[in-house]
């Protein structure tokens, strides 16, 4: 593991469940950071599609993590800026306030079901049968199917998940007896590949940090980034991922990696 962290120069952080749950701060988190920003750069991930950047930054900073919004890589962000490069417009949009600003963000059309020529699905609580029903329409005229992720469900804390992206992307996929034509967030790599081209850095140059082997550590071992487990009831998740039980044994880990690179250990 100290081979490898050597090549590093950048630590990726999921954001659920691994810097914080629901609205609280996973102990540890926010000195992690402060150290870490001495020797390395760090970028915050999320598959949240509900929230914008604005708003993730927002609820950093109160939970006592400090960040720069160029920093935070969304769900919500990350779609816009896809559908932005692969010129696909006039958008049908299931989900959030935050994932339309995003979008309208990157100068993006948001328009009615008549007009629209592509829909956009992401994490919705106003979810209906209504929706289907237009996103069926425009699926049926032609148009191109983006899904921000394809997360079934999300911690929010003690024990509690809450449905995620994949119940309104399951919905419109048995409806319209189609897949997504993309699907944006992880285990994707596109989430990480952007943050590689931003940090002008190599897959193996990354260290990404979360607690969920088959989002996380997917992408990581897909994209040839250096992944950190967090779980705590594991000892082995496989070739080439490192199992840690929380952040704090992460803390300790790069410590030792530092000292052992100064000479300081045997």
């Amino acid at each position: 593991m100290f081979r490898y962290l050597k090549n590093v120069k950048i630590f990726a952080f999921d954001l659920d469940g691994t810097i914080y749950l629901g609205d609280s701060l996973i102990p540890g988190a926010a000195s992690l950071i402060e150290s870490l920003r001495h020797n390395y750069r760090i970028a915050f991930f999320t598959n949240n599609s509900a929230k914008s950047r604005k708003e993730i930054l927002l609820k950093l900073r109160r939970l006592g993590i400090s960040c720069k919004l160029d920093e935070i890589y969304s769900c919500s962000a990350m779609t816009a800026l896809y559908l932005r490069e692969s010129k696909i417009n006039d958008l049908y949009v299931v989900g959030s306030f935050g994932l339309m600003n995003e979008l309208k963000g990157e100068g993006l059309r948001l328009v009615a079901q008549r007009y629209a020529k592509n829909i956009v699905v992401g994490l919705d609580s106003n979810f209906s049968y209504n929706k289907i029903e237009s996103a069926l329409s425009v699926l049926l005229r032609g148009g191109k199917f983006i899904a921000c992720n394809e997360d079934p469900c999300y911690p929010i804390g003690s024990n509690k998940y809450k449905p995620g992206c994949a119940a309104m992307v399951g919905a419109i996929v048995a409806s319209s007896m189609r897949r997504p034509d993309f699907v944006v967030g992880k285990p994707n790599i596109y989430i990480l590949s952007r943050i590689a081209k931003s940090f002008k850095v190599k897959p193996e140059e990354i260290a990404v940090v979360g607690d969920s082997y088959d989002s996380d550590i997917k992408m990581a071992l897909r994209f040839k980034s250096m992944p950190f487990l967090i779980n705590g009831r594991l000892r082995y998740a496989g070739k080439g991922v490192i199992v840690i039980k929380n952040l704090r044994s992460l803390a300790g880990l790069i410590v030792k990696a530092s000292l052992r690179s100064k000479g300081g250990m045997k």
